[in-house]
């Protein structure tokens, strides 16, 4: 099969398209023929991974996010071969003590970081993590909504408890993720106030549904989230940005406010005045990925219309390497995704 691939660590040059084996499905797993793959930051974080430090196998193809149609089913399931379905990337670890109780999993096992992903023309994975693609959205929708929603879903939901006519706060809204969790928030009847890089994103986010846009970049975020909000602060902050915006992040939130990340993208180590977490009843939520659950009820929500994935541009899987530079330049509006055409009969 043809798919994207890199032998060592580095920049987007390492990238390769060529054979790569076609993966044979085990028993309870099933054959996918991809249609589409969505990009995520993960699949940067991999390959830039210069010692390796996450271990993943070599060679690697990367991606979270398939959708496909079912070439092979190698154990009993109501899928058919020939279905067109969307994989959920949240793998339960099945050994952990949740999940022998039949609870969601302590540490869910993210699609294609220890094993191959989905920038090829077929994946297997377990048949559990294959529900049918609904038929209103193409394959490159379905392909742009399952890590990045249920990721939102689960941090604005199952963590931070957000609810109606609450306001959280949105670092990164322009992306994939960011994009969602304005969704999520907008769906769930709370007030958005965006983070922007320019006022050209400004635009796009106000499209996706942001009822305010802060233009971070002018370096004056506390004082304008505290002029939009009665100087109280947000009830939630939604951070996947980590070091440069942490302390900002417990700055514009008001007693009792809310604290929910997901991500690092501009570092790990973030500094802060612990007295001010307890004085102002602060609280720090962390979040990963998210249940089977969540997938089930977004999943829906998508085929139902009520959240709708943003696209940003599409590329052919060989220009896998073009699309990871366009994601690392931060200049996109929701997901770029890889359409792999040659499996169009």
């Amino acid at each position: 099969m043809k798919a994207v691939f890199f032998e060592k660590t580095g920049g987007a040059e390492v990238l390769r398209h060529g054979e790569f084996p076609t993966p044979k499905p085990q028993r309870g797993e099933a054959l996918v023929r991809v249609r589409a793959a969505g990009l995520n930051r993960l699949d940067i974080w991999l390959r830039e991974d210069k010692e390796n430090a996450r271990n993943i196998p070599m060679p690697h193809i990367s991606g979270s996010d398939a959708a496909g149609v079912i070439e092979k089913i190698n154990g009993e399931s109501s899928l058919k071969v020939g279905q067109e379905v969307i994989l959920n990337p949240a793998i339960p670890c099945g050994t952990c003590p949740r999940c022998k109780k039949s609870e969601p999993c302590e540490l869910v096992k993210i699609f294609g970081v220890k094993n191959q992903g989905s920038y090829a023309e077929y994946v297997t994975a377990p048949i559990s993590q294959f529900y049918p693609k609904p038929q209103n959205i193409s394959f490159v929708e379905a392909a742009a909504f399952p890590l990045t929603f249920l990721t939102a879903w689960h941090m604005l939901v199952g963590r931070a408890s957000l609810r109606k006519g609450e306001t959280v706060f949105i670092w990164g809204a322009s992306g994939g993720l960011g994009s969602s969790a304005i969704q999520v928030a907008k769906y769930l009847g709370a007030r958005v106030i965006a983070a922007a890089k320019s006022k050209e994103d400004s635009k796009q986010i106000r499209k996706i549904g942001a009822d305010e846009i802060v233009i971070y970049t002018n370096g004056n975020v506390e004082s304008v989230v505290k002029n939009l909000t009665n100087n109280l602060g947000v009830d939630v902050v939604f951070e996947s940005v980590g070091a440069k915006t942490w302390n900002t992040t417990l700055a514009i939130l008001r007693p009792y406010g809310r604290a929910v990340i997901a991500g690092t993208t501009s570092g790990d180590m973030g500094t802060q005045d612990l007295s001010d977490i307890y004085v102002r009843q602060l609280s720090i939520f962390g979040a990963r990925m998210g249940t089977k659950v969540e997938f089930e009820k977004v999943l829906e929500l998508v085929g139902a219309g009520k959240l709708k994935p943003v696209i940003d541009k599409v590329f052919p899987l060989k220009e896998a390497a073009e699309a990871q530079r366009r994601m690392e330049k931060r200049g996109h509006v929701g997901k770029i995704v890889l359409e792999v055409k040659s499996n169009i009969m």
